[in-house]
Parts: C-alpha cells; sequence; structure tokens
C-alpha cells in the first residue's frame, strides 16, 4: 500500500502503459484521450499518454528536468465511463491526492526557510536575525503568486508542522483532515504548555475526521476551553493585538470595507446599525435592512447624519444618487487620487475615469468626486506615446510626477506585495548616483522591507519598458510586476487629452 492508500501501483515512468483508476467501468474509449500530468521527467523524454493538461505539456518539454524528489505520472483516463460509485471513490483519492500535497508543500516551505537561514546566518549579525526568514518568503510569495504576509503565514505553520505538530502533519499526509482542519489544530495548540502539548493534538486530531472545517473548529475550541481555561485570556489579548480594518476591491464600482473587531464591540455596533435601520424602514424608508445598514454606517463615518430626515429617501429612489451624502452632510477632507480626462471631466464625453487603489469607475462618479475637490495636478502626457514626460537629472522626484507614480503603481511594485503606495518610497530603479535619470521609466514605489532588499542587493531589479519591473531573486529566478494603471495612448479624436489627478 503506497502513501495514497492504494494497494496497487498508479505512479509509473514515462513511457509506460497507464493504468486505470481503481473502480473504473467499462473501457477504454477509442479517441485514448487521457488528461496526464506529469510530475517527473528523466532527461529529455516525453511522456506517453494521449492529451496532456497544460502542467503536462510544460513536464514534457526537452528543456524540462525535475531533479529528484518526484517520480512517474499521474493519469485520470476514462472519465466519460465512470458511473456513480467509480466517480466518488476517484474524487476521495483526488482529495487524498490533494492533502498529501499541501503536506509536501509544507515541507518544501519549511526546507526553503531552512536553506535560507543557513545560507545567509553566517553572514547576518544578531540584529539581522529576521532577514533570512523576510527573504525565504519573499521567494516563497513569488512562486506561489501571494502576497508576502500570507507567505510569512504558511512559512509559520509550515514550521510548526515539521517541528511541534508532525502528528498532525502526518494526519494530513494520510489524508485523513483537510489544510483548514490543520489549521484548527495549530490556532487551538497555541499557549497550551509544551509539556501537554502532544497529549492534547492527539486529542483534537482524533476529534478532526468526518466533520467539516467549522464543525471541528467548534469542538475544538470547547475541548481547550474546557481543559485550559486558563488561556483564553491570555488567547483574547494575542487576537486583540490582531484587530485591523481590511479594504478589499470589487467589482462594479464597490468594495468591501471590513473590521477585525472586539465580539462584544462589532455586535454592539451592529446592533446600532440594525436598530437605525429598522427606525428608518418603520418611518417608510423602502430600502432593505441590509442596505440602511451600508447607508447609515457611510453617513456615520463621513460626517454624521446629517439633517436627511427619516424616510426621506423613501419611494423609488434608492440607487447611489440618492445616499450621495453631498446632500445632506459636511464630508471631511482626506485625499484620494482620480485620474480623468479633462473632456470627460467637463461633460465632453463619458470614458471612465481611474481611482487609485480600485480602478475604474463611471464618469459620473468621477465627476462627484471633482466636485469636493481640493486641489488639482495636472499631467502633460506626450502625444505620440501618451507617456507621462520625464524630469531629467533632478534628483528629488517632483511633486506632480510623484502623485502620477503613485497612481501608475497603486502599491508596492515587489511581486505580490500590496502595500499602498501611500505608506510606501519612491525609489530609482538605477540608482541616481549611478546615472539613473529621475523620471517614471526608472521609478517605483517600493515598501520598506523590499525597498532594503533591493539596497542590500538580494534582489535586483531593472525596467525593460516604463512602469513594468522585472525582478531576479536570491535563488535566481525572475518574476514581473505590471503597473496597476493601464494607461491608453492619445487616440486621433482626442490627441492632446490629458489626466487631471485631484
Amino acid at each position: 500500500m503506497d502513501q495514497l492508500g492504494n494497494t496497487e501501483r498508479i505512479t509509473e515512468e514515462a513511457g509506460s502503459e497507464h493504468q486505470s483508476a481503481k473502480g473504473q467501468a467499462g473501457t477504454k474509449d477509442a479517441s485514448g484521450a487521457g488528461c496526464t500530468l506529469a510530475v517527473f521527467q528523466a532527461g529529455a523524454g516525453t511522456v506517453d499518454g494521449g492529451s496532456r493538461s497544460g502542467a503536462s505539456a510544460a513536464g514534457a518539454d526537452a528543456a524540462t528536468a525535475f531533479p529528484d524528489g518526484f517520480s512517474g505520472v499521474l493519469a485520470l483516463q476514462n472519465l466519460e465511463s465512470f458511473d456513480e460509485q467509480a466517480t466518488c471513490d476517484v474524487l476521495a483519492r483526488v482529495v487524498h491526492l490533494v492533502r498529501w500535497a499541501q503536506a509536501q508543500e509544507a515541507r518544501l516551505i519549511h526546507h526553503l526557510e531552512e536553506l535560507f537561514r543557513s545560507g545567509l546566518g553566517k553572514d547576518l549579525g544578531r540584529e539581522e536575525a529576521g532577514l533570512a526568514f523576510s527573504l525565504a518568503a519573499s521567494e516563497c510569495a513569488a512562486i506561489l503568486n501571494v502576497p508576502q504576509t500570507t507567505a510569512q503565514g504558511m512559512m509559520f505553520e509550515a514550521d510548526r508542522l515539521c517541528s511541534t505538530h508532525t502528528a498532525t502533519l502526518a494526519g494530513l499526509e494520510a489524508g485523513r483532515f483537510s489544510y483548514g482542519h490543520a489549521q484548527v489544530v495549530l490556532d487551538q495548540c497555541e499557549n497550551i504548555p509544551a509539556s501537554e502539548l502532544p497529549g492534547f493534538e492527539s486529542e483534537l486530531l482524533g476529534k478532526a475526521e468526518g466533520v467539516t472545517r467549522s464543525q471541528f473548529c467548534a469542538k475544538a475550541r470547547r475541548l481547550r476551553e474546557r481543559k485550559y481555561p486558563q488561556t483564553i485570556p491570555e488567547r483574547h489579548l494575542t487576537a486583540f493585538d490582531k484587530r485591523r480594518v481590511v479594504l478589499d476591491r470589487d467589482e462594479d464600482g464597490m468594495s468591501w470595507l471590513s473590521a477585525h473587531l472586539r465580539a462584544a464591540e462589532a455586535q454592539q455596533i451592529y446592533t446600532a446599525l440594525s436598530t437605525a435601520a429598522r427606525g428608518e424602514q418603520a418611518a417608510g424608508d423602502s430600502r432593505t435592512a441590509d442596505q440602511l445598514r451600508a447607508d447609515v454606517l457611510v453617513q456615520l463615518l463621513m460626517g454624521g447624519l446629517g439633517s436627511a430626515p427619516s424616510g426621506a429617501r423613501s419611494g423609488a429612489g434608492s440607487g447611489p444618487a440618492d445616499a450621495d451624502p453631498d446632500a445632506s452632510t459636511v464630508l471631511p477632507r482626506a485625499e484620494i487620487m482620480v485620474l480623468i480626462n479633462a473632456e470627460t471631466l467637463f461633460g465632453a464625453n463619458e470614458e471612465p475615469a481611474e481611482l487609485h487603489g480600485y480602478g475604474p469607475i463611471s464618469a459620473e462618479e468621477a465627476r462627484r468626486l471633482a466636485r469636493n475637490a481640493v486641489g488639482w495636478t495636472g499631467l502633460a502626457q506626450d502625444p505620440k506615446t501618451g507617456e507621462i514626460l520625464g524630469v531629467g537629472r533632478r534628483r528629488k522626484v517632483p511633486s506632480g510626477l510623484a502623485r502620477w507614480l503613485r497612481a501608475r503603481d497603486g502599491t508596492c511594485r515587489f511581486p505580490g506585495c500590496r502595500v499602498s503606495t501611500a505608506v510606501t518610497e519612491i525609489d530609482h530603479t538605477i540608482d541616481w548616483a549611478a546615472g539613473g535619470p529621475t523620471e517614471h521609466g526608472n521609478l517605483e514605489h517600493l515598501c520598506r522591507r523590499h525597498h532594503r532588499f533591493k539596497t542590500l542587493g538580494y534582489w535586483k531589479a531593472r525596467q525593460p519598458t516604463p512602469g513594468v519591473i522585472e525582478w531576479t531573486s536570491p535563488a535566481g529566478r525572475t518574476y514581473r510586476t505590471d503597473p496597476f494603471l493601464e494607461t491608453e495612448r492619445p487616440t486621433a479624436d482626442h490627441p492632446s487629452a490629458e489626466p487631471a489627478p485631484f
């Protein structure tokens, strides 16, 4: 029996015949088109087995050869002939395979961190102890296409799974539960005395199989609080330190604003919003409770409820214009950036504008924001290329160009980093002291961590074209990041169009 619980061998060397999945009904279709994933290739040979997925095609490339660690191929064949039982059996085995792969991912992430620590440890002083971890996390984030903070969390989890929670890692590898279940174990084992940790972990794992993640989380939390009530205040303080407000972009001109708060405070706020919503509905407002909670929250946070009477917006009017705070409140002045074509601004056309940190918004919404603008910055474009003009050898970035770069980049330009340009630094891709010009084709925003990576030479950057950054990692891998803002070149109808951020 192999690690996936198979009683027959299902991984084969390249060039061998594929075996049918256990429980498969019928015979192979005459077309013979199977979906084959090549996980290993020795030398420059090719993988046998009909049509291939994108991953398989890449794996079969003559230039690709993976090192030791993988062997054989996995194939899902003749799917159309599966009956219900065969489909369920194979699906269960695929789920097992996914969990096994997640366990291997944790091992690889942990090994990557160890390699960076051993490779850089001898060159780093005690005060730089966290730099190797941060560099390993940045490499991991670039490979997995996740933010740096996500990669750091994965690395912390991998370290615990490969050290103090090997029983949990073994259970994940055996397919007994999902990675989400493993995260619950890690979470509930925090602050447990080290001498009692193995026994408590074993008791948790006994409750993990056959239940959903949320069901297991409830059982695990009750078990911990019953056995270790003294950890509740400490865990609350740890969780309270993680309070935050998060802004996530959505589609169609909307975004999600969420807050991680004390449970009692969050419940009180939601109850207050619900009470206000019910009051508005009792007064004749036709908006739904969800709409009213959202509108009341916006008005409270953006300057108070003002003088809008209850029920004033009842009836057919329940769209964004009817909830426009301009009519009833005085908004606090907070700087945002909107790039809008001058002709759009004055109503000559309806081309979309660009809201910094979000993306395209309607011309009507941009003009509404413009009515409240305190200041303006005009930016001239090259009429042939559409690019913002450079400023030669000036070392200090002029305010107008800096504002343009904020809009162009949106976030730190390091792979996967989502730190806003509001709290980042403008860096010369080619150092100014080395002759690098102060123009948008040699400037980019970097957060402090990734600016330091570049300054120390661990990560190297270049701009092959203005706004496109190519990074080379300490491991020699290359990654590309594109600017948040995609500017269009002036058209024949609008040869002198000029974006105007405010």
